[in-house]
């Protein structure tokens, strides 16, 4: 009895407190933060301590930084986190890399900062190093600081002008003569550049292949701080793909990555393409960059998008119905009234921001029709479309009875001989 009224006290202060119920258990313990090169733009990412290997792409340069921090599981995601925000603490010391047991680098933590030429949404960037990013992060905040002083003086002119405009409307009206007055100069445009605050962290510039990696401080190992390092080959190479896009769902495209991917298309229908240019990667090489704890599948192949193609045309031949040319339009889609809830796509005006630039392909209805395709000759745009026609009822009546006569008729056979056989 005892047992029982102390299980339902522990059952209702976890009920009371459900926040403390479901905090996970923290662990003080040594990560990895890092700006990974991903081939395009810089990912930030963290590789927790029960990951023991650290993967980069080749070709530029990385920033990782050692941090004792708490870490935690949350059994909901199968994810292990980290509170960055109650705890961060860098780790000072000598990176020392090493290939094959020998040394190849040691270094010394410096400070780096990230320069997005055209903003951070743009996704290009390069990584500052030492006296270069303090540097580079001054003349930022004093090109902000000095925009926001034009700006503001700006403001004023063109309030001053308004102000003007006013009097000079109202001695008009009271019959004085009207003022000539100089517009005042447009308003500065904001510069889309962007340098982080400098932070510490280890240059990662490597050629591809296998090392590991540690921090050591009076030639000593840091527990926790060994981890193995894989550096891969850029992508695979830049490449064009497709997404096809159905009226009925258009904020759900079908990817359509390689020339070997087929549409299928009922006659008498429209659908739109739009083309993408892509990087391709190998999962097990991308994967672990960004997502390190994720489980990439061996020989499956990735297709990061990166922007859409600068195409403007694409010819298209339909089997038994002649070639053609098709046009990428500015398109808006509209939500259609009544029960269907279906959509309406139409070419954008130019006061409007399209919700596509597609490629409109039109199926013909002709049943002679079955096939069409894409792109012609060049194997990035090269897609095929099967035209799927409906059956015909009555053959397929007749071919689904087709095994049911032979079965009769069979069994009729077996009948006859065994009634001959019969005396």
């Amino acid at each position: 009895m005892a047992r029982l009224v102390m299980l339902l006290a522990v059952l209702v202060s976890m009920l009371s407190d459900p926040a403390t119920a479901m905090e996970p258990e923290q662990r003080e313990v040594i990560v990895i933060s890092a700006r990974a090169w991903e081939g395009h733009e810089y990912r930030e990412t963290f590789i927790p301590s029960t990951v023991g290997e650290l993967v980069l792409i080749a070709g530029n340069d990385s920033a990782i930084t050692y941090a004792r921090t708490l870490e935690y599981y949350w059994p909901l995601s199968r994810q292990v986190y980290v509170d960055f925000q109650r705890q961060r603490d860098i780790v000072e010391g000598e990176l020392v890399i090493r290939r094959g047991g020998a040394e190849v680098g040691r270094q010394e933590l410096q400070i780096f900062s990230i320069h997005y030429p055209e903003g951070a949404t743009r996704g290009k960037a390069e990584l500052l190093w030492g006296e270069g990013a303090e540097r580079a992060h001054e003349e930022h905040r004093e090109a902000e600081r000095a925009f926001a002083r034009d700006f503001a003086a700006a403001r004023r002119a063109h309030t001053a002008y308004e102000r003007q405009l006013v009097e000079s409307a109202r001695a008009r009206q009271a019959g004085e003569a009207p003022e000539a007055i100089e517009p005042p100069p447009p308003l500065p445009e904001p510069s889309l550049s962007l340098v982080t605050p400098p932070q510490p962290g280890f240059r990662i510039a490597l050629e591809p292949g296998d090392y590991t990696i540690s921090l050591e401080r009076a030639d000593r190992l840091v527990p926790g701080t060994e981890r193995r390092l894989r550096m891969v080959s850029p992508s695979g190479g830049d490449v064009l793909v497709a997404d096809i896009v159905p009226a009925e769902r258009w904020t759900r495209p079908l990817a359509a990555n390689i020339a070997a991917a087929r549409v299928y298309a009922r006659p008498g229908t429209v659908f739109y393409l739009t083309l993408a240019e892509a990087s391709r990667h190998a999962e097990t090489d991308y994967v672990p960059v960004v997502r390190p704890q994720a489980e990439p599948v061996a020989g499956r192949m990735l297709w990061i998008r990166r922007g859409p193609a600068s195409v403007e045309e694409l010819g298209i031949v339909w089997h038994g119905a002649g070639n053609g040319t098709l046009h990428r339009e500015a398109l808006k889609v509209e939500q259609t009234r009544g029960t269907g809830f279906g959509y309406r796509v139409r070419t954008a005006r130019e006061d409007e921001s399209p919700d596509l630039n597609a490629f409109t392909v039109s199926v013909p209805e002709d049943a002679a029709v079955g096939r069409g395709i894409i792109g012609g000759a060049d194997p990035q745009l090269r897609r095929e479309i099967v035209v799927v026609h409906p059956r015909n009822t009555m053959l397929a009546l007749f071919l689904a009875l087709v095994p049911l006569g032979a079965f009769l008729a069979y069994k009729r056979l077996a009948a006859r001989r065994a009634a001959r056989v019969d005396p």
